[in-house]
């Protein structure tokens, strides 16, 4: 069920080497190809849609939902893989005006698969 790579930081962690640790091993490694690492966390970046621009953050009421494992539904009906709204979600978090209305639409709407 886990991805090759979820596996490697699955294995990594078991393997005595901690979170800390690993984020300085990607900083390091990301710096030597001129990658600037940022961290942030994630919370309601997958209960909130990115097609509806809805803001990551607590509602009372979320406009879009995840309909079962791995797809998410806009409220206007649009089906997308869950890990790319959460994804776009994420940018949107530290980033707010990183996307226009249209950007993230047009992104969002070429992942779509219904």
């Amino acid at each position: 069920p886990y991805s090759s790579a979820q596996q490697n930081v699955e294995k990594f962690l078991r393997n005595g080497i901690s979170r800390g640790k690993l984020i300085q091993q990607i900083t390091y490694k990301c710096q030597l190809v001129g990658v600037k690492v940022i961290e942030t966390e994630e919370s309601y970046t997958s209960k909130t849609s990115a097609i509806d621009l809805e803001k990551p953050i607590c509602h009372e009421n979320y406009v879009g939902k995840r309909v079962k494992r791995g797809l998410f539904t806009s409220a206007t009906g649009k089906v997308i893989n869950a890990d790319i709204n959460g994804s776009l979600q994420i940018i949107r978090k530290k980033f707010p005006g990183a996307f226009t209305v249209e950007g993230i639409v047009s992104c969002a709407e070429s992942a779509c698969i219904g």
